[in-house]
């Protein structure tokens, strides 16, 4: 990611509790020459904008070592031992990070009280996060725990809902549920979002 994009995420974060208010909700498909995003860069700015204008907790994550200080923090300030994430695979990863972690599919549902969770797609025309059952070890429901982080990486962000819908279709490979939270409609107080940028 360029320089003066990623200075400004972090001079959104900084200035995150100072602009909040509500974001109109836009048509799913959105159309037409006013919303044009084909740069990475802009994408994941636009994303970041709309989530926090509606109050959105974000961090921006641009190494390992920040990833695992924000996640360290979090735990901490809710006094969690072991992180319960969605899947195996970001378990691997959180213990990548020298973090304890496990697959809360092993933990009874109404046990999992802090839950980090892989995101499908995140849209930068609205700042909604697109959560999906291939988050999730079964792949067939979507169990969103009461506290939860949602991790998405920066090339997960996508222009719109129907750019992720035709990709997923060419590919054959669309997940059985699909649930769409729009920043507007999510407690912020009970959920954060970590952005990751991609070393690549």
């Amino acid at each position: 990611m360029k320089d003066n994009a990623r200075e400004f995420i972090v001079k959104s974060l900084r200035q995150a509790l100072l602009n909040t208010g509500k974001v109109p909700q836009p048509p799913a498909n959105p159309s037409g020459s006013h919303f044009r995003l084909e740069h990475s860069d802009d994408m994941v700015l636009n994303f970041v904008k709309k989530f926090m204008l509606c109050g959105g907790n974000l961090n921006y994550g641009t190494t390992n070592s920040e990833v695992a200080d924000i996640l360290n923090h979090w735990v901490h300030q809710n006094n969690i031992g072991t992180v319960e994430c969605g899947t195996s695979e970001l378990v691997n990863y959180i213990r990548n990070l020298n973090l304890e972690a496990e697959n809360y599919a092993t933990i009874a549902e109404s046990k999992c009280r802090f839950g980090v969770l892989l995101c499908e797609t995140l849209v930068a025309w609205d700042g909604s996060v697109v959560m999906s059952s291939d988050c999730f070890e079964d792949k067939e429901k979507i169990i969103i725990p009461e506290n939860t982080v949602m991790v998405a990486f920066s090339s997960q962000v996508v222009p719109d809902f129907r750019t992720y819908i035709t990709r997923k279709s060419k590919d054959g490979n669309m997940p059985r549920q699909l649930q769409i939270l729009y920043p507007e409609n999510i407690d912020h107080k009970k959920t954060q979002m970590l952005l990751i940028e991609d070393q690549n």
